[in-house]
């Protein structure tokens, strides 16, 4: 039963993650000239660990064994430094920063704690839950 409820609970936190971080791709980072992530240099960083993140939470949902040990504890830490490269980019815009970077932000916690969750969940269930 908790181990439905861990599940239940990052999946939710997926839904957030993902669809935040997907949003904060395409928003502007940059409110006046409407920069986006891929116009900020090393902005494709953000880019790649953000769906190297969204990889990782696949497989702590439909991994098996390893896979799910390396998700729940990659996880979190591949959102940390996701985070990290974030605040770089939204500190090196010029002007007040858009909509795009703090979505950025909002969504890696959602993540990373999913991945840990989800993994965790499913691990409880064994490989047929």
């Amino acid at each position: 039963m908790l181990s439905r409820k861990l599940v239940r609970i990052g999946g939710w936190l997926a839904l957030f993650g993902l669809l935040s971080g997907t949003a904060s791709i395409f928003v502007p980072w940059q409110r006046l000239q409407g920069v986006t992530v891929l116009n900020i240099r090393l902005g494709l960083w953000y880019v790649m660990l953000l769906f190297a993140l969204f990889a990782v939470l696949g497989t702590a949902a439909m991994g098996v064994n390893q896979g799910r040990r390396f998700a729940g504890v990659a996880g979190p830490i591949l959102s940390v430094v996701t985070a990290f490269v974030a605040v770089g980019l939204i500190t090196t815009v010029e002007g007040p920063a858009g909509a795009g970077g703090w979505l950025g932000l909002a969504s890696l916690p959602p993540l990373g704690f999913a991945c840990g969750l989800i993994a965790i969940g499913r691990a409880h269930r064994g490989t047929s839950g």
